[in-house]
């Protein structure tokens, strides 16, 4: 049964794989063009607006060029500059500051860019996979399992950086490839220009870069005993484009680690103040949250590698590529462990042994191949269940705080009203609200200080100007059904109307209170 299952699957692959390059082409960009705009248009991200994190940058940038009257290189010197006193990303804020400059504040089409961004990255990563050898299904499966679970909400968010450098990783690799079976050198000069431009938009991405040298050795050790003479002559041949990818890895790891600092990277690496207990605690949340679905049918596909023990013995080089990608990823983010976008580029080293070596491991057969697919399948189908989940929150908390803002300002456009925002310890939320209120017209947004029980400016010119509670008109602040919501502000509403907006609530003084 199982065999005559796999022979009629095999049928359908040998159709697909015979339908001529161009034929497939437009069938893949159309495949997950639909995708990915199917998701984004039926699940309302598209059009979801602000949410109070990342997206404050764009109202900035906005307000420095409109209101400040500030150049387009004075707002791109500014923010990279600050930047790079605390992070090494200089390719992402001349994107932010650019498509600020092209777009404005209109999310809308920078969301369109983005979800272009993924589609970009599905159809490379899809032909990576084919220059792997994978047939058409299980390259799309390959893109698939890198690009959909927690980590999703790249498909939407306009923060996160992950999915523009997925997609430059899964071009320099593609070009890649394809210099390491044509020999062309156009190939590998644009493989390593991908690769730069990759790794100096968000830095774990730099962590690919030895990855990206040991592929090339793998390639150049394929039918050969692994000796030091052997290794030495791949190297030789290979060599000016691993001391490229060498030298770029060495200076840009050199310039955050003794030039920028890794102080201000506080997520990252292994820290003496943290316990091995608690490094366990961290490890185990992920393993049961964003991990479980890796983690469960991991294990039944390792538990099917091990029933072909000798076969599997000879997968030495692709246990390693697999770890040079994972390993990495994991001291980087030790102390949080890997969780939603964070799981970009990680997953990437799962899908590359799981799936590319997986599928093309000529000794699995029979009821072992069709539970192995199976549970690739329904891995799959689990992390679909989670991204659809994900966008469904997304768009409503996009809703939530659209309906808060605009409500806000209908009440206080053109009057002396006060509004208190109470974000914070959430300052990119703080951020926000004086962002997109100030270009808007309206300058009154004060910000409430749990800790010190003050009610500040606490941006722009006026910073240091204070309010008294009596001269607050409306509140806005979290309520539960927000993951930002971590306290409820010590103020007194008894002399308020409470309005809920979804994850928001809006508190609006009563005459006579």
């Amino acid at each position: 049964m199982a065999e005559k299952l796999i022979g009629r699957v095999h049928a359908v692959y040998d159709r697909l794989d015979g339908l001529g390059r161009k034929k497939e082409a437009v069938l893949v960009c159309g495949f997950f063009a639909a995708l990915v705009f199917g998701v984004v248009l039926a699940m309302g991200t598209l059009t979801s607006g602000f949410h109070l994190v990342d997206d404050w940058e764009f109202a900035q940038y906005m307000d420095w060029m409109t209101l400040e009257g500030r150049s387009f290189w004075e707002c791109l010197c500014e923010s990279l500059g600050f930047d790079l006193t605390l992070r090494f990303r200089p390719l992402y804020y001349i994107n932010r500051v650019l498509m600020t400059a092209v777009f404005g504040i209109n999310l809308t089409a920078m969301s369109v860019v983005k979800a272009l961004e993924i589609v970009a990255a599905l159809v490379l990563l899809y032909y990576c996979a084919r220059q792997m050898k994978c047939n058409m299904v299980y390259a799309v499966l390959f893109a698939l399992t890198v690009m959909v679970g927690y980590q999703s909400p790249v498909w939407w968010k306009l923060g996160p950086q992950e999915s523009y450098d997925i997609m430059m990783f899964a071009l320099g690799f593609c070009l890649l490839l394809r210099w390491l079976r044509t020999g062309k050198r156009q190939y590998a000069f644009g493989s390593v220009g991908a690769l730069f431009l990759m790794s100096i938009y968000k830095e774990p991405f730099i962590l690919l870069l030895p990855f990206v040298g040991l592929y090339v050795l793998y390639e150049e050790m394929q039918g050969r005993k692994v000796t030091w003479l052997n290794l030495w002559e791949a190297v030789k041949k290979r060599f000016p484009y691993l001391l490229v990818i060498g030298c770029i890895f060495v200076a840009e790891m050199f310039l955050i680690v003794f030039v920028i600092g890794t102080n201000n990277y506080s997520y990252v690496g292994l820290d003496e103040s943290v316990t091995m207990e608690q490094y366990v605690q961290v490890w185990s949340l992920a393993a049961q949250t964003d991990l479980k679905w890796y983690v469960r049918f991991g294990i039944v596909l390792c538990l099917i590698f091990l029933t072909y023990w000798e076969q599997t013995k000879k997968l030495g080089w692709e246990i390693l590529l697999t770890l040079s990608v994972i390993v990495p990823q994991c001291i980087t983010y030790s102390k949080t462990a890997i969780a939603e976008r964070y799981l970009l580029p990680c997953v990437f080293g799962f899908a590359l042994f799981f799936v590319v070596v997986g599928c093309n491991f000529k000794p699995l057969s029979g009821k072992r191949r069709v539970v192995y697919l199976l549970c690739l399948f329904l891995m799959l189908a689990a992390h679909g269940r989670v991204m659809l989940r994900e966008a469904a929150y997304f768009t409503y908390r996009g809703e939530s705080i659209r309906t808060m803002m605009e409500s806000t300002l209908d009440l206080v456009q053109g009057t002396d009203k006060k509004v208190l925002s109470c974000f914070a310890p959430n300052l990119e939320g703080n951020r926000t609200m004086y962002y997109w209120f100030r270009l808007h017209g309206y300058d009154e947004v004060f910000y409430w200080e749990e800790e010190e029980k003050k009610i500040n400016r606490s941006f722009g010119p006026r910073e240091d100007e204070q309010a008294a509670f009596e001269e607050i008109d409306v509140i806005v602040m979290y309520n539960k059904e927000d993951r930002h919501w971590c306290y409820e502000p010590s103020l007194d509403l008894s002399g308020f109307q409470e309005i809920n907006c979804g994850t928001i609530n809006m508190y609006i003084r009563q005459d006579g209170s």
